[in-house]
């Protein structure tokens, strides 16, 4: 059997201000991956009323 013991994990090297700064980090990507899956799952707002077509004119002068 194992016995059981109420001692809470301490980690030393990691102190305060590096907990905000990971907390931070996380948070900023956490928005911006929100974003970015909110954008995609978004239907588009607008439809082209026709296929676009691609026209050029060819301006070429021949020299002799």
């Amino acid at each position: 059997m194992t016995t059981q013991t109420r001692q809470t994990l301490h980690f030393p090297e990691i102190d305060r201000r590096r907990g905000w700064k990971d907390a931070f980090v996380v948070g900023f990507l956490a928005v911006v991956l929100g974003a970015f899956v909110a954008q995609i799952a978004s239907t588009p707002s607008h439809a082209p009323a026709s296929a676009p077509v691609a026209a050029a004119e060819s301006a070429s002068t021949a020299h002799g």
